[in-house]
């Protein structure tokens, strides 16, 4: 996208990715207008999943002009959440499209996208690739250990390497 365009409203980006499932809000939890617990907020990035169609229901979900509401699960145990716009800066659906709005990145994230962008490219694959080639054929009687063996039983009795399980 040009840099002149203006990137999409996080709301209407939300609301749209909602009506396709559920939703992966990447946030700051350190800013001051989110509600998440303590102990992640000390962490430069949080991602968490709202839906209408959850496994674990967000009776209480709400995607407004102010941020996203809700009670959540974690580790089983409910907790309601208040993200402020402001603290969101990526949102993707189930299948992985989405948006990003790099203002609102954490700059601990923005320099580990650029330092993972600098790194080298992978080597290129060798021209020439190793090929499948026709071994020789083996003759029966230089390799005797290929060839069944005949066992011989006497009627009702098991070969000696079957064993019934009862």
């Amino acid at each position: 996208m040009p840099e002149n365009e203006q990137l999409p409203d996080k709301l209407q980006v939300a609301r749209y990715l909602l009506r396709q499932g559920s939703v992966f809000v990447h946030l700051d939890p350190r800013d001051v207008r989110v509600v998440v617990p303590q102990w992640y907020r000390s962490e430069p990035q949080l991602v968490l999943q709202i839906g209408l169609n959850m496994p674990v229901p967000i009776p209480d979900l709400r995607v407004d002009e102010e941020g996203v509401y809700g009670t959540l699960s974690f580790n089983r145990s409910p907790f309601t959440c208040r993200i402020d716009w402001d603290a969101v800066f990526a949102l993707a659906g189930d299948d992985g499209r989405g948006m990003v709005w790099p203002d609102s990145m954490p700059e601990e994230i923005s320099q580990e996208i650029e330092r993972e962008a600098g790194r080298a490219a992978p080597p290129d694959l060798p021209e020439e690739r190793p090929s499948l080639r026709l071994l020789p054929k083996v003759d029966g009687s230089e390799r005797e250990d290929i060839t069944p063996r005949q066992v011989t039983t006497k009627p009702g009795e098991l070969p000696p390497y079957l064993k019934v399980i009862k």
